[in-house]
């Protein structure tokens, strides 16, 4: 078994190829104008993976692990450099891949590193190698966010430079990355800002019906809402050896031990966040009506008639959101909110599976409410820096927002419940639920 299984007809083959060789072709270039990231994976010492099932918390748990000063990430999901590396879907058509599967590790580690920056800015001088850092940081996110435009390094570095010299605060990330897309749409105006995680004042118009799907054609390397690439330094030499590089991809619930592949002589340490199942189906249901989540294009292989979604219009016959859980075609004709309580329970029975195998030294359950109870907030919060081998840190008075489609707020599932709760009530859903301490019985306190 190799990397190169493809399922799907000759169309979604062809498709996948023209996005990997046009991302392959921006990536030359940043390479090349450098600065070249240093080592390989093998020589990261310390691991912290953050699983779970699809909107779940992840997102917010893994930005609280990257801020700290002591960890090394990437910014958002590492699973466009799946795609990238042709580790996307296995023999099934899931997202669960053979734990021997064959891949170029030299290449994913190249990969993986040219993304890899430490929670520090830096520094303030816009000058010219600070300019050229954050323009090989955003065009190797470019490529893989819109691998079609045939943009060129000259023009990112170009933008890059304009941006840094003109915006109004140049430490605010999404300001600087705003300024910069608005010049680079100038030569790319297909380069949509709706499609980033921005705030909504730096966005263009929202969405229409018309407008409903990807930002992009074919084959998705980079799933929308797009990483904003912040200016961010470097690792030095020694820093893989010391210092703790937290991760987190919601396909990693489907294969885990390709996780101890992937560093090998990292000491792999597993948080599985779980939520409970009505505030994940409720999520999931809002990003599957969202313009973002699009994962794949699954047209050549089935027509989606999924009630809830399919009314949004013809890419909701095509797109697939989030994860492909194993048996996922089972589910193409059913509502979406039983789609996504299988996408939820799919996810974390992978997960309670596959724990065994996966070669880790210590895993840890966190329940995501206890995350963001003020309550228990602080403690948790210690409690997963001393698991994960840091120090701990002053609080944030606030938690970041990340990857959200409405406002956070408490129990927002409860103005669906009449959808939800039979969804999630379902025996195979509810027996996932009750092995992770939700019982339905017991949702009054569910947040």
């Amino acid at each position: 078994m190799t990397g190169d299984r493809m399922t799907g007809g000759q169309v979604g083959t062809s498709a996948r190829e023209a996005s990997i060789a046009g991302a392959r072709r921006l990536l030359r270039q940043a390479d090349a104008a450098g600065p070249a990231p240093a080592g390989d994976l093998s020589r990261v010492s310390r691991l912290v993976a953050v699983v779970s099932s699809s909107r779940g918390g992840s997102s917010l748990l893994h930005q609280l692990l990257a801020d700290h000063p002591d960890v090394l990430s990437i910014a958002g999901e590492h699973t466009a450099l799946y795609r990238l590396n042709r580790l996307d879907r296995g023999p099934d058509g899931s997202d669960a891949l053979p734990p021997d599967v064959g891949f170029d590790h030299a290449q994913f580690s190249a990969d993986f590193l040219g993304l890899l920056r430490g929670s520090r800015p830096p520094g303030p001088d816009p000058g010219p190698a600070g300019v050229d850092g954050y323009a090989v940081a955003v065009a190797r996110r470019l490529a893989l966010q819109w691998p079609l435009e045939g943009i060129e390094y000259s023009s990112v570095r170009e933008a890059t430079a304009h941006a840094l010299g003109t915006c109004a605060d140049p430490t605010d990330p999404a300001a600087v990355f705003s300024r910069l897309l608005e010049r680079l749409r100038r030569l790319h105006p297909r380069l949509d800002p709706d499609a980033y995680d921005l705030p909504a004042a730096l966005r263009g118009r929202g969405p229409s019906p018309a407008a409903f799907g990807p930002p992009t054609d074919g084959h998705c390397i980079e799933e929308p809402p797009f990483v904003v690439p912040r200016p961010r330094a470097l690792p030095d030499p020694g820093d893989l050896s010391h210092q703790v590089v937290a991760v987190k991809s919601s396909v990693d619930a489907y294969r885990l031990p390709l996780l101890r592949r992937l560093m090998p002589g990292a000491r792999l340490r597993i948080i599985h966040l779980t939520r409970n199942p009505a505030a994940a189906v409720n999520g999931l249901y809002d990003g599957w009506r969202d313009r973002g989540f699009f994962s794949y294009d699954v047209s050549d292989e089935v027509q989606l008639s999924i009630a809830g979604y399919r009314e949004l219009g013809p890419a909701a016959r095509r797109w697939w959101n989030f994860d492909l859980p194993p048996g996922w075609r089972e589910v193409v004709d059913s509502p979406l909110e039983v789609v996504c309580a299988a996408q939820w329970a799919g996810a974390h029975r992978a997960i309670l599976e596959g724990l065994d195998d996966a070669g880790a030294d210590a895993v840890m359950r966190l329940p995501f409410e206890r995350l963001v109870d003020p309550a228990t907030r602080n403690r948790t919060l210690d409690a997963v820096f001393t698991f994960a081998g840091l120090r701990n840190l002053p609080h944030q008075v606030r938690l970041p927002v990340v990857m959200a489609t409405a406002r956070p707020g408490p129990a927002r599932w409860r103005r669906r419940v009449d959808l939800v709760a039979p969804a999630v009530r379902e025996p195979a859903v509810a027996e996932v639920a009750a092995e992770l301490g939700y019982r339905w019985k017991e949702n009054a306190r569910w947040t």
